[in-house]
């Protein structure tokens, strides 16, 4: 019998050095790799996100598919992982060499994607250009979602703010809390989640405080996704994406015609992140938001199945 091998990378995103940021791990020949066991191996890799790099539709050197899989369950659009394939390509050598005008366009099932690859300071910053913001509705009960973060209602009150769901890409429930010891001190509570994710339709839980641990930080945010079989996340590029257009819209960052937006994320779970997200303001509304951060590469590997 043949040994089926399929080559794969092991790479930190959001992140300037190893072990921080969301981990991802690629399989950069997907089109090896029969569909059925992509979700298979995504729950073996343990990941937060696996994905898998698919040959384009067209013939363009400069865009290709990715299939992105939690441990549990297929998504539409992950930013993390766009990211982290873009730069797990140009490690390869599969990108064109000019770096600094470089555009790659990803075809997911939410729809197409694309990537920049910018300079700065040396550094080689991944930026994903997010859909336009789109605003669907706030939800008003605010002690169904204290109670799923183990809080209670006034560490949510005190800041005036509503919780609210903003898709940039993927529906993103933002959550804003009073200060950095109320953010240490969530606990989340699965079975108080399940039902904020009945109402809903998804269960994630974007929380986020305008205290920060670094000077250089905006905001300080947690990410909540057990319905997607990610019980926090240490770093969130689509949910960044939608925080953005929601501090724009409650005047929670200083408005110019360009705005630049520093989360940091992960602290707590011992994986420091800092993303990146960049736009323009016109008419007091967020557009052309681009989220990024830097890539690392600590690890490749094979799966041999016989």
């Amino acid at each position: 019998m043949s040994v089926q091998k399929f080559d794969y990378l092991l790479v930190d995103v959001f992140t300037d050095r190893p072990f921080g940021g969301s981990r991802l791990t690629l399989f950069p020949d997907g089109d090896r790799v029969p569909a059925h066991l992509m979700q298979q191996l995504a729950l073996e890799m343990g990941c937060g996100e696996t994905a898998f790099v698919l040959s384009g539709r067209g013939r363009a050197r400069d865009a290709a598919r990715l299939r992105v899989f939690t441990p549990s369950v297929e998504l539409p659009f992950a930013g993390h992982s766009v990211l982290g394939a873009t730069y797990a390509l140009a490690e390869l050598g599969r990108l064109h060499d000019d770096r600094a005008t470089e555009v790659f366009t990803w075809e997911l099932e939410a729809g197409a994607f694309k990537v920049f690859l910018k300079e700065a300071d040396g550094t080689t910053i991944y930026a994903l250009l997010h859909d336009p913001p789109v605003f669907l509705g706030q939800y008003y009960q605010r002690g169904k979602v204290a109670g799923a973060l183990g809080l209670s209602v006034e560490d949510l009150a005190i800041t005036g703010l509503p919780c609210e769901i903003i898709s940039t890409g993927l529906p993103i429930h933002i959550v804003p809390v009073g200060g950095l010891d109320i953010m240490r001190s969530i606990s989340l509570r699965v079975r108080e989640a399940d039902a904020i994710a009945r109402d809903l339709g998804f269960g994630d839980l974007f929380v986020f405080t305008c205290e920060t641990v670094s000077p250089e930080a905006n905001v300080h945010c947690r990410m909540f996704a057990p319905h997607f079989g990610i019980p926090e996340d240490p770093a969130s590029g689509s949910a960044m994406g939608a925080l953005a257009a929601y501090l724009v819209k409650h005047r929670l960052v200083k408005l110019s015609r360009n705005v630049r937006i520093v989360c940091e994320q992960g602290l707590e779970m011992g994986r420091p992140s800092r993303l990146v997200a960049d736009l323009e303001v016109a008419d007091g509304q967020a557009s052309h938001i681009q989220v990024g951060g830097q890539c690392v590469l600590v690890g490749r590997g094979c799966i041999e199945l016989d």
